[in-house]
């Protein structure tokens, strides 16, 4: 069980780790791109080339804000940590002579856990001045990397911590948890993020910080598959908490989502497939509300995934966009945690979720 000190790893780390952690699927344009040899692709005089191309990953990098939540976490190898949801994202273009950069304006809210403040919500609005920059490696992978140039703007309000020792203490030492996490945000945002487009489909890769040339971040699967994976991650469930991962958007009739998960460090976890609109209620209570939360609406699918057992479900869903739950309490599922007191065994889940056509 891992344990985080107070803030130390607490609204900068959520916030740009909510930028970066996740996978998609995309076109990059691999046949235009990948004829040229990397000595072209890396020569930084060819400006327009490069920034031509980075124009289509960020647009493509807002979609996925807005569309997606994501995770956040402190570095690829580590569990993620709580989630980051967009409700807004807007990309600029500035194509001067002198000055090419890219402009991501973003909202958005989400929750963290640490071992001091328990689960803690928050919400941001940031402005921030990416300068593009890209490699190629030996296997003709490019390498995108966004720079922060200038954050112009920044808005970091709390909306919950849910440990009432933790408020206390912040009130009795004058600790302004706001402009805290702001100071802590502000930081984690000059780490900038990676985009690596991998293989000629065009699968695209988005990391914390800077990955080095030919370097992969951390993934608890191998994978080999013609569905497409929408998510493959690890993520940590405490002692009476929730995660939620998604949504997962599905556009057209006859599509299943196949699930895979495995649970380590607790005896069981409760799995759950629900609605967009079972998702968004949970989210809303999980930013501004303690405890866990039952179900608005019955789920799609419910089941109980068993310590060391590989579990793996493929489900028929309609068009609509879907919520992958986790629960570690007694809110949602048959399993109930460790009734001791000071017991926070928490539990670690590997999962993927993949979309194809339906058995």
């Amino acid at each position: 069980m891992r344990q985080f000190p107070l803030f130390a790893t607490l609204a900068g780390t959520m916030v740009l780790a909510a930028l970066t952690a996740c996978t998609s699927t995309t076109s990059l344009g691999a046949k235009g791109t990948t004829i040229l040899g990397p000595g072209v692709i890396n020569d930084p005089t060819n400006r327009s080339l490069r920034f031509d191309i980075l124009k289509f990953g960020l647009e493509r990098f807002c979609s996925e804000m807005t569309d997606r939540g994501i995770a956040l976490k402190l570095s690829d190898e580590h569990p993620v940590l709580g989630r980051f949801f967009a409700d807004s994202c807007q990309s600029e273009v500035v194509d001067e002579e002198t000055r090419k950069s890219l402009l991501l304006h973003f909202t958005g809210r989400g929750y963290a856990w640490t071992n001091l403040t328990a689960r803690l919500g928050f919400r941001v609005v940031a402005l921030v001045e990416y300068s593009p920059d890209f490699q190629m490696a030996k296997d003709r992978s490019l390498y995108v990397y966004f720079r922060p140039r200038n954050i112009q703007a920044t808005s970091y309000q709390t909306t919950l911590v849910e440990s009432q020792l933790a408020k206390g203490a912040m009130a009795l030492s004058g600790v302004d948890p706001d402009q805290l996490g702001r100071r802590i945000f502000d930081a984690e945002l000059n780490r900038g993020f990676s985009v690596i487009r991998s293989d000629e489909r065009g699968e695209m890769t988005y990391a914390l910080g800077f990955v080095p040339v030919g370097v992969r971040p951390f993934v608890p699967f191998q994978i080999v598959s013609q569905k497409v994976t929408l998510a493959n991650d690890r993520t940590e469930v405490h002692n009476n908490e929730q995660d939620i991962v998604g949504g997962f958007q599905v556009t057209s009739e006859g599509q299943a989502l196949t699930i895979t998960a495995l649970v380590d460090g607790a005896p069981n976890v409760d799995l759950a497939l629900i609605s967009d609109r079972s998702g968004k209620q949970l989210l809303d209570w999980l930013v501004t509300r303690p405890g866990a939360s039952p179900l608005s609406e019955p789920a799609m699918l419910e089941d109980t995934i068993s310590y060391g057992q590989i579990w793996q479900r493929t489900v028929p869903v309609a068009p609509g966009t879907y919520y992958l739950l986790f629960d570690q309490s007694t809110a949602v599922g048959r399993s109930a945690p460790p009734a001791a007191a000071g017991d926070d065994r928490a539990a670690r889940i590997d999962y993927a979720v993949q979309l194809g056509d339906a058995p």
